[in-house]
């Protein structure tokens, strides 16, 4: 049995979004994603940065979690790029699509 997990990497704008998603998906790590784009406020260096920021959203399996990392972290342009692994629990069709799609 695999053990489901949701996926968010940040991006800082569209094209490094398509880059990080193309990547994973070229490498079969993640079924696909969604682009979420809102604003943003953090600390960086000291500053209070405001801007718009991309959020990619997909769905993987445990096994893939360290080379999803890898590929997202040699792919982005961010020094820190954030990316969250959640536990999923879903319905069954879906999670048979996941393992399906990543498999």
């Amino acid at each position: 049995m695999n053990n489901f997990l949701n996926v968010e990497i940040s991006a800082e704008n569209q094209e490094q979004a398509d880059n990080i998603l193309n990547a994973l998906l070229d490498k079969k790590l993640v079924t696909g994603g969604q682009f979420i784009e809102s604003p943003a406020r953090f600390r960086w260096k000291g500053e209070i940065v405001d801007m718009n920021y991309l959020t990619i959203t997909s769905f993987t399996i445990e096994k893939y979690k360290n080379e999803i990392i890898k590929v997202a972290e040699e792919t982005s342009e961010e020094t820190v790029p954030m990316i969250r692994f959640t536990p999923l629990d879903a319905n069954p069709k879906l999670l048979k699509w996941i393992e399906e799609t990543v498999a």
